[in-house]
Formats: C-alpha cells, sequence, structure tokens
C-alpha cells in the first residue's frame, strides 16, 4: 500500500493529444483509485472490468477524452513488465478477427516482406500475419510472461520491451499494428512519430481500440468497460482520425469493429452486479450454451492509414 501511495503521489498530468496543453478542460468522471489500484492483475489484459479509474477529462477543443492526472510512466512500464496473460482460449476469436481485417487490407499492399505488431501479447496474431503470407513477423510486447509462453514460431520474433525509438531501421515494415494497445499509450504523438519513421513507404497502419463515441459506451458511461485505469486516452472515430493526420498519414478508413467472441466471453465483460455475475459466468464456461460464438460490434472501431509515398521523416 505504501508504494501504491507514494506513486500517486507523483502522479503526472497528461496534455491533450490532439491539441496539447493549452485547452480548457472538462470533469468527466472523478478518480475511482484505491489502495490497490496498481497491481499486476489490474494491468493485465482482458481482465473482468472494476471501475477503477483515473479521473477523466476531456478536452474543451477537440472533445477527446483522456485521464489525468495519471501513474509515471516508470511505474507503468513496472505494471505491464510484470501483468500475466489471462485471455487464454478467447485468443483464438481475437486472432480470427484481427487477421480478418488484415486480410481486406492486403490488396493495398506491393509487398508482404515485414509486419510489427506493437503490444503483441503472446504472439497469437504474429501466426496469423505468417500464415496469410508475410515473410518476416515483429512483435514489441512488455509483459514477461505473454513472451514466456508464445509459440515456438513466434518467440524469437517478440522483443521484450515497450514500443519506443530505435528499436527497428527507418523504412522497414509494409505494416505496423496496435490491437487495443493504443489507447494505453501515454505519449501517442511519439507513438505514431515513430511508425511512420518505420514504416515504408505506402505501408499501412492497422490500429483497433475502443471507441469513446460508440452508442454502446455513452450509453454505459462509467460503467462502460473502456472507463479503466489501463486505458489513457479514450479516442473517437473523429479524434483517432485527426490524430494521425496531424502526423502526416493518410487516413483510408475507420470503421465500427465487429468482434466474435463465445457467450461466456461477453457476460464476463458486461458490467453487471458481482455476486450473481460470477456464479453464472461459471457456469457458462462449462456449458455448450456459454461456448456459442456471436458477432457484434460491441464499441471499438479500427483505422487504416497509408504512409505517403514521399517520406519526410528521417
Amino acid at each position: 500500500m505504501q508504494r501504491v501511495e507514494e506513486d500517486r503521489n507523483c502522479m503526472i498530468e497528461t496534455p491533450c493529444a490532439i491539441c496539447g496543453a493549452g485547452p480548457e478542460e472538462t470533469e468527466v468522471y472523478r478518480a475511482s483509485l484505491g489502495s490497490d489500484s496498481a497491481t499486476y492483475g489490474r494491468f493485465s489484459a482482458r481482465r473482468t472490468p472494476d471501475r477503477v479509474h483515473y479521473r477523466i477529462v476531456q478536452c474543451r477543443e477537440c472533445g477527446l477524452l483522456r485521464s489525468s492526472p495519471i501513474l509515471p510512466e516508470g511505474e507503468l512500464a513496472r505494471l505491464y513488465a510484470g501483468s500475466r496473460v489471462t485471455y487464454g482460449s478467447e485468443a483464438q476469436y481475437v486472432g480470427l478477427t484481427y487477421a480478418g481485417y488484415l486480410r481486406e487490407i492486403l490488396p493495398l499492399l506491393g509487398t508482404r516482406d515485414r509486419l510489427l505488431e506493437i503490444g503483441c501479447g503472446h504472439g497469437f496474431f504474429l501466426e496469423r500475419a505468417l500464415d496469410l503470407g508475410f515473410s518476416e513477423v515483429n512483435g514489441v510486447e512488455p509483459s514477461r510472461h505473454a513472451v514466456e509462453i508464445a509459440s515456438g514460431r513466434v518467440r524469437g520474433s517478440i522483443r521484450n520491451d515497450v514500443f519506443r525509438e530505435g528499436l527497428f531501421p527507418a523504412a522497414h515494415f509494409d505494416v505496423v499494428c496496435a490491437f487495443q494497445v493504443f489507447d494505453h499509450m501515454a505519449h501517442p504523438n511519439e507513438v505514431l512519430q515513430e511508425c511512420r519513421r518505420i514504416l515504408r513507404p505506402n505501408g499501412l497502419a492497422l490500429f483497433i481500440n475502443h471507441d469513446a463515441g460508440a452508442w454502446t459506451n455513452r450509453l454505459l458511461g462509467e460503467r462502460s468497460p473502456i472507463v479503466d485505469v489501463e486505458h489513457i486516452y479514450l479516442y473517437n472515430r473523429e479524434t483517432m482520425r485527426r490524430l494521425f493526420v496531424k502526423h502526416g498519414f493518410d487516413v483510408l478508413r475507420v470503421f465500427p469493429v465487429e468482434n466474435r467472441y463465445p457467450l461466456h466471453y461477453w457476460w464476463q465483460m458486461a458490467p453487471l452486479p458481482g455476486g450473481g455475475k460470477r456464479g453464472t459466468l461459471r457456469y457458462l464456461r462449462q456449458s455448450r450454451m456459454g461456448n456459442w460464438t456471436l458477432s457484434w460490434k460491441a464499441g471499438n472501431l479500427g483505422l487504416v492509414a497509408r504512409q505517403p509515398q514521399l517520406q519526410d521523416v528521417q
């Protein structure tokens, strides 16, 4: 508890990623942090929503939502490094969804030499990319546990690190992907600047993350699973587009994402009271009905953007 309180005392303010630090902000939700907010479990992917979050504010100029203040960068890196893979069998469904959207953009590519996934977990999507014909795949993943359990097919291609400047050469990749990680990043402008540097001319960025403007998330408000201590910036389709345009990308498409999961996973992520939910969840995980798969546009957005032909980055 002492460490958590010390970290909270040195929390840092975040600027609007689109407008900078100038415009005024409106408080949307007060912080709901407790003494056990900064734990490895809370920073593990796809856990059950627990309504623990930072103070959420909205930029009055562009409407971008963000958490502010947040834990310092070093503490966030420690928490993600110690987090564990908790999504188990759901990875096969996630991989199918992401591979489907990658398959859609393949006709836009001249070559399939190299692909990078930022925040690749244990590499389940990287294996799908190999199946789709990419000669080489690379991943960056901060969780030690995720890299340890990765398949031997891709483990050697994953860097156990946070995505940052200088990990890869300039103009190196045909595609850079980020799935449900961009809204976790405290420095999105630096991330996109580096993505532009490492993409080849006409290379593509494929990002999928939560959509703060989706009707489901607007309806649920603070009860939405996206209002979470892991999420620093919460984008809608317009703010996502504006941020990519700010960094010189040609945005080709911004779209609602259709996810396919078993019924027990949808139940796990639903904002329902804990007691009855846990009992029903145990039953669904073991039942045939609970393993039926359902497709739904549940509140995520996707973006496809192109690196311009003439690069102005080194």
